[in-house]
């Protein structure tokens, strides 16, 4: 329920202290720095947090969407900002291996840069936690963890390109 600030004010690569930047939240995973503000996605809520003082601590914290699916067996969000400044959130599955029946799930929700309603831009993802664009083509990546319980390294956990809105990349089929 925390986001960690680690200052390591002289330089030696150990922090010096541990100061609580934010408390209180569902489940914080995901973290993106844009514009001077923290963006943090959590089960069921995208935040953005502003120190404005400098002291580590947030002095705001807005909720931007309470548009995210909570709970369920896969319950990180990952979090990328767009190269448009939109807001994308990985949603895991509910369970190993079922249909959702929330369109919100084993998906990759995006946000309007002031938050809001998320739209589905990538489904048939069971749980994809690695987000992140490509520098120069601006193209979102997603890895994505593979269905349990069919024996080591079964199946192969995949990365998956999504250049635009709209594919299914097959789960749970």
């Amino acid at each position: 329920g925390k986001v960690l600030a680690l200052p390591d004010a002289d330089g030696n690569g150990v922090a010096d202290r541990v100061v609580t930047y934010v408390e209180g939240l569902s489940r914080p995973h995901g973290l993106a720095f844009r514009k001077g503000a923290l963006y943090i996605s959590g089960t069921g809520e995208l935040l953005r947090a502003v120190d404005d003082d400098g002291d580590l601590r947030a002095d705001a914290v807005e909720v931007l969407s309470r548009d995210i699916p909570g709970g369920g067996g896969h319950w990180t969000r990952s979090l990328a900002v767009g190269p448009d400044g939109r807001f994308f959130v990985s949603t895991g599955a509910s369970c190993n291996v079922c249909i959702e029946e929330d369109w919100r799930r084993a998906a990759i929700l995006v946000f309007p840069q002031d938050g809001g309603q998320g739209r589905r831009f990538a489904s048939g993802l069971r749980n994809s936690v690695g987000l992140t664009f490509h520098p120069q083509t601006g193209e979102l990546w997603a890895s994505n963890n593979g269905r349990d319980m069919l024996g080591d390294d079964l199946p192969p956990d995949e990365l998956n390109h999504a250049p635009q809105a709209g594919l299914h990349f097959g789960f749970p089929y």
